[in-house]
């Protein structure tokens, strides 16, 4: 049990010291936050100035809008033990027993900082909810520059899914339904160039370094971003290197940039999360146009990559319809590469770091017809026999294997099945592909 001076089951400690945007920009509460997105509303996350308008930081700077009333709102309700909408997504992936977002970060965070640092922190909030700004922790997108166009994804977090995306929209026999569901808006004051030449968020983020313990990058893809590299050299020239845990997600396509390696080892750690859904023809289906056979080259010098003492690697899986059969299979062949010790060697019980995917909804886990639910529900049960022979009694138990059942379990949504085989149909005739076949699915 924790000893931090909040409630518990509503508090996270990310309002209070984090700096999070999205790639277009928008400063916002987590990178999680915008999956509780509705019709109408899908940046429930994002900040909001006084007169309800998004915070964009291409034009606009964090600190000066770290006490909106936006804001003041989220920490109120948490500390008043209420539950904000804006992070729904985490408090639902709690009933179904996964560990969500809000509990790792919090309890991570009140280790790294001590339980009697974080309950200070909590002092410093005002009755109103305002705080001092003294960031930990930032979480930056820079942009939607990406040479993959995962079949999940969409426009705002890869360059390369606009031109797949036009063909859909001008697609007349494409429903207005599927087009409604997929839209890509881009709103007033969003630049998916904001964080170039701007001079003032950099100079904003450079002084702030001194006092960073993480930095989180994202994109796209991160590391074929120049200004990723350029941020790395900033913190290694410096020296704040040194007290920074770096961390990133990467399709690993860049393991041959011999520069970022150098760079990589000065940091006090690196964790990369090593985006894979899946092996063989699921690989090749889902993070179009990757292809598994350079991927499994990729996975193996990423092994080599993590003997380094500061760098660790991760395999990190989006679980969604697509693939959440596949997945034991998966597991089964991480665990059966006896040379691959480097890689998850401590987080998920040695196995993937699995993730549920929320948007588009309509490829999510609860659209599965009942008797396949049925059919994976047991393929799991069978997968923590199989880890018990031929693992371990700890694999075993890995508790993410019961929450993505339970999660699966927990809804019926499979009304929005139709629209998935539409939407998969659309893509396979715009790409060439096959999703029944790569997928091995009937539906």
């Amino acid at each position: 049990m924790s000893d931090i001076k909040a409630p518990q089951h509503s508090f996270c400690i990310l309002p209070f010291m984090h700096l999070s945007t999205r790639t277009d920009g928008a400063m916002q509460l987590c990178c999680h936050t915008n999956s509780s997105g509705k019709m109408g509303d899908s940046m429930p996350g994002c900040n909001r100035d006084d007169e309800g308008n998004i915070v964009y930081l291409k034009s606009k700077k964090a600190k000066d809008y770290w006490n909106t009333e936006f804001y003041k709102e989220i920490r109120r309700a948490m500390l008043a033990g209420e539950k904000p909408r804006a992070c729904t997504v985490c408090y639902k992936e709690e009933e179904s027993g996964y560990r969500s977002k809000r509990e790792w970060e919090t309890a991570d965070w009140e280790t790294r900082l001590g339980t009697g640092n974080v309950n200070s922190m909590i002092e410093t909030v005002n009755k109103d909810g305002s705080m001092p700004y003294n960031i930990k922790y930032i979480d930056m997108k820079l942009g939607n520059k990406c040479d993959l166009a995962c079949v999940m994804c969409n426009p705002a977090d890869s360059s390369l899914w606009i031109p797949d995306y036009n063909k859909i929209e001008k697609d007349p026999n494409v429903s207005e339904k599927l087009k409604t569901t997929i839209v890509w808006k881009r709103e007033e004051g969003a630049a998916y160039n904001w964080w170039k030449n701007n001079e003032m968020y950099w100079e904003s983020i450079f002084n702030e370094l001194p006092n960073l313990s993480e930095i989180y990058l994202i994109g796209g893809e991160p590391t074929i971003n120049p200004e990723f590299k350029t941020f790395l050299r900033k913190c290694v020239e410096t020296g704040d290197c040194k007290h920074i845990k770096l961390r990133f997600n990467t399709n690993g396509h860049s393991i041959k940039d011999k520069e970022l390696q150098e760079l990589y080892v000065q940091f006090e750690q690196v964790l990369m999360h090593l985006s894979m859904d899946g092996m063989e023809d699921f690989h090749n289906y889902i993070r179009y146009p990757s292809r598994w056979r350079k991927m499994d080259y990729i996975l193996w010098k990423h092994n080599e990559l993590a003997t380094e003492p500061n760098i660790m690697v991760d395999i990190d899986t989006t679980v969604s319809m697509l693939n959440v059969e596949h997945i034991p299979d998966f597991i089964k062949w991480k665990v059966s590469k006896h040379g691959m010790w480097n890689i998850n060697p401590i987080n998920f019980r040695g196995l993937i770091g699995l993730h549920l995917l929320h948007h588009p909804s309509f490829l999510s886990v609860q659209v599965l017809p009942k008797d396949v639910k049925e059919r994976i529900t047991q393929k799991y049960q069978d997968l923590k026999v199989w880890l018990l022979e031929n693992k371990s009694e700890k694999a075993s138990k890995y508790p993410k294997l019961d929450a993505v059942v339970n999660f699966m379990n927990a809804s019926d949504k499979s009304d929005q099945l139709p629209m998935a085989i539409e939407y998969l149909e659309k893509m396979d005739s715009i790409r060439n592909t096959d999703f029944r076949k790569s997928l091995e699915m009937d539906l």
